[in-house]
């Protein structure tokens, strides 16, 4: 049981750690742009002291993923029919909900933990053990949350930023073993655990690699330092994430690799008035 047990946590992590850098593709909420010197922002701590690790976790990370886990989740994509795709991931997702629910409680969303108990319920029957997501069509959208954004709700900082097998912080990094505990099926002991448990994180993988594809290969192809911007990107997003969109770019750290305006870009001064 020990030994499915700690499959099962390493098949969350995994779809977590995927996932994470998956969403750190998506578009970051804008903030303004400072033009002006006197309205700039003194800088707060710095957000990646491990650096040095990081960058070597993320060369190796990224070796693995140009070799195996990139053509893997590319062969997946294509020879796996996208009827039976739709429905693993439909399935995988309604397995997370009871995560979801948990910090839509601790988060005081009562009407969205609401809207999340009606997913499970309707998408575990009518959509046959959620294969199916009939839910989405009745007005009961689908929306992720984890106890790593429940503690940034409630003020806790981030801390540095890490990287695993994804980009993530300390914060993050501990709200994901707390979500490990709030999964039924950590506890839940039947035959074939351990089968369903690396099935779940590999295809989980896959699929998540796979939907990434075009976003990271945007990434790659438009930065001079992929690992600064990926960092960038991720530490942004889940700024707006936690803060329900809200995120003002001179609040986030520069890295040094963000594109510099054009030199007549910027508002011209405002004439000062002659008495």
């Amino acid at each position: 049981m020990r030994r499915a047990l700690w499959i099962s946590v390493a098949a969350i992590l995994i779809c977590g750690s995927v996932q994470s850098l998956a969403r750190a593709q998506a578009p970051a909420a804008a903030g303004p742009t400072v033009a002006d010197p006197s309205t700039a922002v003194t800088p707060g701590p710095n957000p990646d002291p491990w650096e040095s690790l990081n960058r070597k976790t993320y060369a190796v990370f990224q070796s693995a993923d140009r070799v195996a886990i990139r053509p893997a989740a590319i062969f997946y994509s294509r020879a796996t029919p996208k009827p039976l795709q739709l429905g693993l991931r439909n399935a995988f997702r309604n397995l997370h909900e009871p995560i979801v629910f948990v910090n839509d409680v601790f988060q005081a969303k009562f009407q969205t933990a609401g809207v999340t108990l009606g997913r499970l319920a309707i998408n575990s029957t009518v959509g046959v053990a959620g294969l199916f997501d009939p839910a989405t069509g009745a007005g009961l959208p689908y929306h992720n949350n984890g106890f790593g954004t429940t503690l940034g709700r409630y003020g806790v900082p981030p801390g540095p930023y890490l990287f695993g097998a994804g980009p993530t912080d300390v914060r993050d990094a501990i709200g994901s073993g707390i979500d490990i505990l709030t999964d039924p099926l950590t506890w839940i002991n039947f035959d074939g655990r351990l089968g369903f448990g690396i099935g779940r994180g590999a295809v989980s993988l896959l699929d998540e690699r796979a939907e990434a594809d075009p976003q990271l290969k945007a990434l790659k192809a438009m930065s001079t330092d992929e690992y600064a911007s990926l960092r960038s990107l991720y530490l942004q997003n889940r700024a707006a994430e936690i803060s329900g969109g809200q995120v003002n770019v001179n609040d986030l750290p520069s890295f040094g690799d963000e594109p510099s305006s054009p030199p007549n870009s910027a508002s011209p001064p405002t004439p000062t008035p002659k008495p």
